[in-house]
């Protein structure tokens, strides 16, 4: 009997080791591994591949980069490069300053192009923007805004500031007057 008793706790421990055994392996099953490892990819993936707006440099956009990029490099300063968001951003800065009649680094509402960027999702430590506009249109030549931006110690400043990486320009104009942003992060 008292054999029998020992048996049968030996056969309820091994069948309760096994039942655990086959839980486990059940748990984790390589589907369901695979079905959670895709859920966590499939978001992480989702966030990251939200496409960034963006615009390609005109010739008028591009003269302007060469222009600033020419000028850096002159004074020491290492070049930065075209950013495809970053001159979406200046295009529309621009386009809202035509389009709404102001000249400012704020908008109407107080936002700036800070604010923007970030919408854009535009990551950044700094960054900066330089505007101009020429009224009649005719004099705002990329050299000419060059000039007046070279002659203001802060626009200036912007301009040679070591901590950029990146640049984009947008132009708008409408026969009478031409806006250009420039703008610039690290």
């Amino acid at each position: 009997m008292k054999g029998n008793f020992k048996s049968a706790v030996v056969f309820i421990a091994a069948t309760a080791v096994i039942l655990l055994v086959i839980s486990v392996c059940l748990a984790a099953s390589p589907w369901q591994t695979i079905e959670v490892k895709a859920a966590s990819t499939s978001s992480q993936q989702s966030a990251a591949s939200i496409p960034k707006p963006q615009a390609v440099l005109g010739d008028y956009e591009n003269a302007v980069a060469c222009l600033i990029n020419d000028y850096r490099t002159s004074s020491g300063v290492g070049a930065i490069a075209y950013d495809p968001t970053l001159t979406y951003v200046a295009k529309l800065r621009s386009q809202d300053l035509m389009d709404r009649g102001y000249f400012s680094h704020y908008t109407p509402e107080g936002t700036t192009v800070f604010n923007i960027l970030r919408a854009n999702g535009v990551t950044f430590k700094i960054g900066g923007e330089n505007l101009g506009q020429a009224m009649p249109a005719g004099i705002g030549t990329p050299e000419a805004f060059m000039n007046a931006w070279r002659n203001s110690a802060s626009h200036n400043a912007n301009m040679l500031r070591l901590g950029y990486n990146y640049i984009g320009v947008g132009m708008v104009e409408n026969g009478d007057r031409i806006v250009v942003t420039t703008v610039f992060t690290n």
